[in-house]
Order: C-alpha cells, then structure tokens, then sequence
C-alpha cells in the first residue's frame, strides 16, 4: 500500500507540475499578446489570464498535496484530496469535459482512500 501511495504521488506531483509549467506559460503568452491592444481585445486578454491564473489553483492544491504525501503528512494528504473532489465535483457539473472531469474525480476519491488508510497505520 505504502509502495502504491508513492507511486500515485510521484505521478500526480509530475503531472501537475508540467500543467503549472504549461499553464504559467500560456498566461505570460496571453499576457504578451495583449499587451498594447485597448478596449475589447485587451479586456479579453485579461479575463484569458485572470482564468489561467484561476485554473492554476488546483494544479498548486494538488502539488501541495503531492508534497505532504511525500514528507508522510497523511492527515493533510486527506485533507486536501477531500476538497480536490469537491472542486472536481463542480468541475463535472459546469464543464462540457465530463471524460476528464469523471477521471479526476477517480483519481480524487483513489488518493482520499490511500491517504485514510496510509493515516490510520495501513502500510
């Protein structure tokens, strides 16, 4: 269970540390091609950005997470993979992406299980 619960961590620390690399890219890329544009394209530019940055707090959520998991902070392991399926929860019901958010939400309740057991002794 233990090699398991690495295992799971490891991948979602890599997985969500190259969509905040991608994500903090596309931002500074949306950011620059407004950059000199008024009225509409500009106030376009910035809800682009404004909804990149918003996207990004997942990804640091489940990093932190990630991280916990790795220094044997179960307790905050659960914590947090218990508000992540709430966010992938709501992210099911307001996006069209119901494959990814159906996977996300698996991946939530998978880490939650791991972390409750890993929390109480299973090792």
């Amino acid at each position: 269970m233990k090699l398991a619960f690495k295992i799971m961590t490891i991948f979602l620390l890599v997985v969500n540390s190259i969509a905040a690399i991608v994500g903090i890219a596309a931002a500074v890329a949306a950011n620059s091609l407004t950059e000199g544009k008024t009225g509409g394209d500009a106030a376009l530019g910035g809800l682009a950005v404004f909804v990149i940055v918003l996207s990004l707090i997942p990804v640091a959520l489940t990093i932190y997470m990630a991280i916990c998991g790795l220094r044997g902070n179960y307790n905050m392991c659960f914590k947090l993979s218990a508000a992540l399926m709430v966010l992938n929860i709501v992210s099911f019901v307001a996006t069209e992406n119901k494959a990814s958010a159906i996977f996300s939400l698996v991946l939530s309740i998978v880490y939650c299980f791991m972390a409750k057991k890993m929390d109480d002794g299973a090792y």
